[in-house]
C-alpha cells in the first residue's frame, strides 16, 4: 500500500530578526517578512497538490496570495499572518525530499525579490565598497553575502500511516527540534573588520554610504550616524514605504477619544492649526489617529521647544513655544492635563499549545484547531485597534505583539485572554466531538511593559517580553506588568487570570485614592520587610516551613505591620495587611514574606500605573 508523509517546515530566524528594531517600521516588517515568507513556502505547497494542516488553507485561497504592505490594497484588511511552522500532508507518490526543495527554492525567491526592490530603490544611500581604505570589498558582494545567510529553512518529514497521525506528528516534531540543533556557521567572506557595524545587527557590517547628503536618506528614514546592514535596509525600506503610527500617537490615544467627546471644539481648533503649520500627518486609517491624524509630539508642552528642529512648526524653541501655547494649549486647558507620556507594549503567547495539539488524533481535528488559531488574529486586530485604540504589530496563531495606551493596555489583555480561551476551547470542543469545551484548554499569558515615549522602542519591547515571561513563570494563564517610570524606577507585578486581577487592581486603587494607603506607608512597610530575617537565616529551606524562631518572626510582623498601615502617616485607620490581600498567618514565614513583597511591588506598580494614565475603568 501507497503511503503518504507528513511534512514540517519551520522558516527562521524568528525573535532576534523581529527584535532588531529602531522604529516601529523595523519590528513591523521583522514579523510581516517571516510571515510573507511563510506565505510563500505555502502557497507552493498547495500547488503540489498537498493538504495543508497548518495554516488550514485551501488551494487558491486568497490569503495565499503575496502583500506587499500592512493591508490589502490601501484601504483593504490587513493579511492574515501566516505562522512560521507549516504541517502539510503529502499525497502518496510525492517525494518529500523533493517537495522540500521546491519550497525552500520559493521561499528564497520570494526574500530575493523583496531585497531586490529595495537595493533598487536605495542605490542614492549605499555605498560602492566597504573597507577602512574605500575599496576593501565590493559593495555587490557584501549585500549578496549579508541577503544570502538570512532564511533558516529546516524541512523534516515522516510516513504517514492510516490512523497513526499522532505518531507522524511526534516523529516530525522530534526530528526539527534535533535538526535545528544542528545549526549551520558559516564564516563572512566579504567582513571588512575595520567597517561599521549595522545599528541594528552588530555581526554585519554596514552598506551604507558615509556621504549623507543625499535626500533618500531623510526620506528612506535614516538618521545621522545610524548604520544599517543589507538586511536592515531591506527592514527599513522594505514594501511599499507607507508612515507607521508614531508611539507618541499611541501613547495620547485614549487621552485623544476623550477629547474628541469631551473638548470637541478645542481639538478641531488644535487640527486646523496643525494643518496650517504643516505638522507631519499620520496616513493611516486606524481608530487612535481619527481624532487627531498629526504627530502627537506636539501635545506635550515639554516638545514644543525641541520640535522646533524636527518638525516644520517655527523655525525657533521661543516661537515654537509661543505656537503651542496659542494653539494647543486651549485644548490642554479644556482638558485639564496634557495627554499621559507612557505607553504600554503588550507581549503575548499560547499556555499549554502542545498538550492541547496531543489530543488532535487525525489531520481533520488539527484543520478544526488551525482554523480558530487562524481567526484569532483577526480577532485580535479588531480588540486591540477597535476597542482599545492600540497599534497592532503582529498577532500569528497563539503570538500578540502590540503597542497600546497606558490608559487600556489592562482591559485589552484581558479582552484578548478571554477571547483567546474561548476561541481555542470551543474549536477542541468541536474537533474531538465533546459535548462541552474541556477543562484544560489553551490559555493566554500576557506581559505587559509601560515605559516613557521617549525610552528606546527596544527596551519597550523588551519590558514587554520580560512582562510575558513573568507571567509565564507565574504558572501560567497570567497577567503580568513591568512599569518603567524615568524618575521612579521600576516595579512588577503577575498575577493568574483566576483571581482576577484588575479586580485587585482596582482596590489597590480605591484604597491609593481614599487615602487609606499612602505611599509612604507602602515603601515603610518595605523597609520593614528589609529589617525583618530573611528565611535563610531562620533555617528555612523548601522542605521545612516553620520553626519556632519563624513563627515568632511572622507574628511580630504581622502585629508590628498592621500597626504601621493603621498609624503611620495620613489615612484613616481601617487598613491592614488582609486589606492588600495578605492572608498568610504565622505558620508560614517563608510565604508571608513572599506575600508581602509581592503587594509592595503591586501597590507600587498600581501608583505608577495610574500616573501613567490608567484609571481601572473600563471593561
Amino acid at each position: 500500500m501507497t503511503t503518504g508523509h507528513l511534512l514540517l517546515i519551520s522558516i527562521g530566524p524568528v525573535q532576534d530578526f523581529i527584535a532588531q528594531a529602531r522604529r516601529t517600521r523595523d519590528l513591523w516588517f521583522g514579523s510581516h517578512l517571516l510571515s510573507e515568507l511563510s506565505r510563500a513556502a505555502a502557497k507552493a505547497l498547495t500547488l503540489l497538490d498537498a493538504e495543508l494542516i497548518f495554516p488550514a488553507l485551501k488551494k487558491g485561497h486568497g490569503e495565499l496570495e503575496e502583500c506587499d504592505g500592512p493591508t490589502r490594497g490601501k484601504h483593504g484588511p490587513p493579511p492574515l499572518s501566516i505562522a512560521n511552522k507549516i504541517l502539510v500532508e503529502l499525497k502518496p507518490g510525492t517525494n518529500p525530499a523533493t517537495s522540500a526543495k521546491i519550497v525552500r527554492d520559493a521561499v528564497k525567491d520570494r526574500w530575493r525579490r523583496i531585497a531586490g526592490r529595495v537595493r533598487a530603490g536605495s542605490r542614492h544611500v549605499l555605498a560602492k565598497t566597504i573597507g577602512p581604505d574605500g575599496t576593501a570589498e565590493n559593495i555587490d558582494d557584501v549585500w549578496h553575502e549579508q541577503i544570502g545567510d538570512v532564511v533558516e529553512f529546516y524541512a523534516v518529514w515522516a510516513v504517514l500511516r492510516p490512523d497513526h497521525y499522532q505518531c507522524a506528528r511526534d516523529e516530525v516534531e522530534q526530528a526539527l527540534a534535533g535538526r535545528k540543533n544542528l545549526r549551520d556557521f558559516k564564516p563572512w567572506e566579504h567582513d571588512p573588520g575595520a567597517a561599521p557595524k549595522s545599528s541594528l545587527d552588530g555581526a554585519r557590517v554596514s552598506v551604507l554610504a558615509k556621504d549623507r547628503g543625499h535626500p533618500d536618506f531623510p526620506r528612506l528614514g535614516i538618521r545621522t550616524g545610524e548604520q544599517l546592514d543589507a538586511v536592515g535596509l531591506v527592514k527599513r525600506t522594505g514594501f511599499d514605504p507607507e508612515q507607521f503610527i508614531p508611539l507618541v500617537n499611541v501613547a495620547a490615544g485614549e487621552w485623544l477619544q476623550r477629547a474628541a467627546g469631551g473638548a470637541s471644539g478645542a481639538l478641531d481648533a488644535a487640527r486646523v492649526a496643525c494643518k496650517a503649520a504643516h505638522i507631519s500627518k499620520v496616513e493611516r486609517d486606524l481608530p487612535v489617529i481619527k481624532p487627531f491624524p498629526f504627530d502627537a509630539s506636539v501635545l506635550y508642552p515639554s516638545r514644543w521647544g525641541p520640535l522646533s528642529k524636527e518638525l516644520p512648526v517655527p523655525k525657533t524653541p521661543g516661537e515654537a513655544q509661543d505656537w503651542g501655547k496659542k494653539y494647543i494649549g486651549p485644548l490642554l486647558k479644556a482638558m485639564k492635563n496634557e495627554p499621559p507620556p507612557y505607553v504600554a507594549c503588550l507581549v503575548a503567547d499560547g499556555d499549554h499549545m502542545g498538550r492541547a495539539i496531543n489530543t488532535l488524533a487525525t489531520a481533520e481535528q488539527n484543520r478544526i484547531f488551525s482554523r480558530a488559531l487562524g481567526e484569532f488574529p483577526k480577532r485580535a486586530r479588531a480588540i486591540v485597534e477597535d476597542r482599545y485604540f492600540g497599534s497592532l504589530v503582529y498577532a500569528g496563531g497563539d503570538d500578540v505583539l502590540a503597542f497600546l495606551p497606558a490608559a487600556t493596555a489592562l482591559h485589552c489583555a484581558k479582552a484578548l485572554a478571554e477571547k483567546f480561551h474561548a476561541m481555542l476551547a470551543e474549536a477542541l470542543r468541536t474537533a474531538l466531538a465533546l459535548p462541552v469545551p474541556p477543562d484544560d484548554s489553551p490559555t493566554l499569558s500576557v506581559g505587559i511593559g509601560i515605559g516613557h515615549v521617549l525610552d528606546p522602542m527596544s527596551s519597550l519591547l523588551q519590558w514587554g517580553k520580560d512582562a510575558e515571561r513573568a507571567a509565564k513563570d507565574s504558572g501560567r494563564n497570567a497577567l503580568a506588568v513591568i512599569v518603567d517610570k524615568r524618575s521612579g524606577g521600576q516595579r512588577r507585578f503577575a498575577r493568574s487570570w483566576k483571581y482576577d486581577p484588575l479586580k485587585r487592581i482596582r482596590e489597590d486603587m480605591a484604597l491609593l485614592d481614599d487615602k487609606s494607603l499612602s505611599t509612604g506607608k507602602v515603601h515603610a512597610l518595605e523597609a520593614m520587610l528589609n529589617r525583618f530575617p530573611k528565611p535563610d537565616a531562620l533555617g528555612l529551606n523548601a522542605d521545612t516551613v516553620t520553626n519556632p524562631d519563624a513563627k515568632a518572626a511572622a507574628a511580630a510582623f504581622i502585629g508590628y505591620a498592621n500597626d504601621l498601615l493603621r498609624h503611620t502617616g495620613e489615612g484613616n485607620a481601617d487598613i491592614s495587611l488582609a486589606k492588600l490581600g495578605i492572608t498568610e498567618g504565622p505558620d508560614d514565614y517563608k510565604r508571608l514574606r513572599t506575600q508581602v513583597s509581592d503587594a509592595i511591588d503591586r501597590v507600587l506598580t498600581v501608583r505608577l500605573m495610574r500616573e501613567a494614565g490608567f484609571d481601572g475603568q473600563g471593561t
